[in-house]
């Protein structure tokens, strides 16, 4: 009858087609204004970092431009002296005259790039200069403005690496030109030296938003100057080996690219300078470059964030209603499904009966015992019900009790004992019945609970168990004859054979002569290990099965195991025996002492005690042994079962129908406690 209500309760989670509907246009509203947000911020992205790449490559073009100008200054400058020296009045000046260092101050003045103009001979000595502090006959021929020259080249102009000056420590780099005589042998150079904070003056001046780096590099790609300064960056290489290759081999000498560092993306344009060997780079951060975007974007996407805040809160409040209504629907439903499926999962037969004695549940359990489907029985009277049903009550207890319920106000609670018969034999059910009052109407709920099953059950988990004590008290007793027999083999047959070798040896060492008295320390050394043997044979024997159990009873064999317990432990133990003896009932005997030696190593092992008691004692028609020592103790809570020490005590005290206790507490030491019948032990 409920087979489909597992998929009607998922059916009844699944939400309404109008609330599916509403989300779905909720959704898409969000969706659209969330795309054309993000399209609009996209391009305005790609356009603002498009004008940043626009305003670096203007800037690069006007910074060549202008690095063109200033060196054509130096180079016109360097020429014009290169002219005067290399005619006939100058070919007759000497290098370091006065003549010579007038010229090269007068040609300094307007030069507000260069700090000085300097001239070297041929040996590579610095000889005239237009600072008034120069150090004359400085030797400069391993410089590469001079090395350049010396070596034989005749270009225009050479442009050296930053370096610091020897004069006054400031970063400079040297643009130098060629000196002939009237033969046309190198004569020396003039130098000018640049004053690199003049560039990098020039372009902290630049305050353009979009640039945030420009640099001045020489043609192998090393930084002369730039902006921000950084004087450890001087000299050494400002463009990647990749973009160095790519901008020699434009066409136009121009090159634009994206570049990733450490500190994010970076878009730097690169531009030859004409007519020199160097380069300048402008740069700018992705960062820095989308700050207007930034600026733009944040009231644009509050905007949309308020839009689509607004577009969820009206959906909220539409979705709020239609679902309250729907969960409490849901949740009622889920509720009854959830009652009926664990009505249906109970092993009892339920019925209900409304006050109008007509059956409104009718669970799985209740078709198996009254052998009537639920479709059948839901809806009939109960007098139909009992009529009809495969398993009839013996006489009107039942329905009396039914009606009583119907009658009697809610909470009521019925318990008994009735009987259900089929056609060949009668089955005890316990019947529970119980009221309650439902949306104004009284319902009666009665439960069959099958008693002969359970009876069944209780009578082979009894029968189980007898066989299982009877199995154990039967491996104990074979355990035992097995024990008793190898320590009497042991005892008799392998003690009289070592007994034997030892007469032997002893016969043998007698008849040996004086001498070599080798011999007869060997006989004495084969003497103690038979002794030692004897030893040993004799006390596995005695620890497998005490013939003096066999012989003498229990009392003779605990004392002699308390003796032996004591000298190997150092631990003293009392020990009080009664006047009689359970000698005569050999399972009882075997089982006291088994549990007085698991005892003693228990107490050996964990307690740590000073002393210990054992005492036996016949009280009535009952043994009773306990041993009790002053350790450490344990907590019984944390090792409620115990090892499996306590439960081969146990299992011996349950064989002879007897009780096994234990009462423990830390640092209150331990009583073990055994009590056996005289008269089950012996059956």
């Amino acid at each position: 009858m409920f087979s489909a209500a597992p998929e009607h309760s998922r059916r009844l989670r699944r939400p309404s087609a109008t609330v599916q509907a509403l989300l779905l246009l909720s959704l898409l509203m969000v969706l659209a204004t969330v795309v054309a947000s993000s399209v609009l911020l996209l391009d305005l992205r790609q356009r603002e970092l498009a004008h940043a790449q626009g305003e670096i490559a203007s800037l690069n073009r006007v910074l060549a431009e202008q690095t063109t100008r200033t060196f054509e200054g130096v180079a016109l400058v360097l020429k014009g002296i290169q002219e005067r020296l290399s005619d006939d009045l100058g070919r007759q000046l000497e290098l370091d005259s006065i003549p010579v260092q007038l010229l090269l101050r007068a040609r300094v003045g307007g030069l507000p790039q260069v700090k000085s103009i300097f001239v070297v001979d041929r040996a590579g000595f610095g000889v005239n200069s237009s600072r008034p502090d120069f150090v004359r006959r400085l030797a400069v021929s391993n410089r590469p403005f001079f090395r350049h020259f010396a070596e034989g080249a005749r270009d225009e102009l050479f442009i050296s690496r930053p370096e610091q000056a020897h004069v006054d420590q400031q970063w400079t780099f040297y643009v130098s030109s060629r000196l002939d005589d009237a033969s046309g042998q190198f004569r020396g150079v003039v130098v000018a030296a640049i004053n690199i904070d003049y560039f990098e003056s020039l372009y902290e001046g630049i305050s353009l938003d979009a640039v945030n780096r420009i640099l001045l590099l020489n043609n192998e790609g090393l930084l002369l100057a730039g902006k921000p300064k950084g004087e450890d960056e001087l000299g050494r290489s400002g463009i990647s080996a990749p973009a160095l290759a790519a901008l020699r081999n434009s066409s136009d000498g121009v090159l634009v690219r994206r570049e990733e560092n450490a500190a994010g993306t970076r878009f730097i344009a690169y531009r030859q300078v004409a007519k020199y060997p160097l380069m300048i780079g402008a740069a700018v951060d992705e960062a820095e470059a989308l700050l207007p975007w930034r600026r733009v974007a944040r009231p644009i996407i509050g905007g949309v964030t308020l839009v689509i805040f607004l577009v969820l809160l009206s959906a909220f409040f539409m979705l709020r209603n239609l679902l309250r209504r729907e969960a409490l629907e849901s949740d009622l439903k889920e509720r009854d499904e959830q009652l009926r499926h664990m009505v249906q999962s109970v092993q009892d037969a339920i019925v209900t009966i409304d006050a109008d004695q007509r059956l409104v549940l009718f669970n799985r359990a209740a078709e198996r015992m009254f052998g009537m489907p639920a479709s059948v029985a839901i809806g009939s009277t109960v007098e139909e019900w009992l009529r009809d049903s495969s398993r009839r009550p013996l006489g009107t207890e039942v329905q009396r009790n039914l009606q009583t319920a119907l009658s009697s106000p809610p909470g009521l609670v019925l318990l008994g004992i009735v009987e259900l018969a089929s056609e060949d034999q009668e089955f005890p059910v316990e019947l529970s019945l119980s009221t309650t009052l439902v949306r104004g109407r009284l319902l009666a709920t009665a439960v069959f609970r099958d008693l002969a099953e359970r009876r069944r059950s209780e009578r082979e988990l009894v029968a189980t168990n007898r066989q299982l004590q009877e199995l154990s008290a039967s491996l104990q007793k074979v355990r035992e004859e097995e024990r008793a027999r190898i320590a009497r083999e042991l005892h008799d047959e392998l003690g009289q054979l070592l007994t034997g070798m030892r007469m032997e040896v002893s016969w043998l060492g007698g008849r040996l002569p004086d001498e070599p008295p080798m011999l007869a320390g060997k006989i004495s050394a084969i003497k103690g290990l038979i002794d030692q043997t004897i030893v040993s044979v004799r006390r596995i024997a005695a620890e497998l099965r005490p013939l003096v159990l066999d012989d003498l009873g229990f009392a003779a064999a605990a004392g002699w195991y308390v003796d032996q317990f004591s000298s190997r432990t150092g631990l003293p133990v009392t020990l009080e025996l009664p006047a009689d003896d359970p000698r005569q009932d050999e399972a009882v005997a075997t089982a006291l002492f088994r549990i007085l030696q698991e005892s003693l190593t228990n107490v050996a092992r964990h307690a740590k005690a000073s002393r210990v008691e054992v005492r036996l004692e016949l009280r009535g028609d009952e043994w009773a042994l306990s041993v009790k020592d002053d350790g450490q103790g344990f907590n019984q809570g944390a090792a409620r079962n115990g090892g499996i020490g306590l439960i081969g005590m146990r299992e011996r005290a349950n064989i002879l129908a007897g009780h096994f206790y234990v009462v423990s507490a830390p640092g209150a030491g331990t009583v073990v406690e055994v009590v056996i019948p005289r008269s089950k032990a012996r059956e």
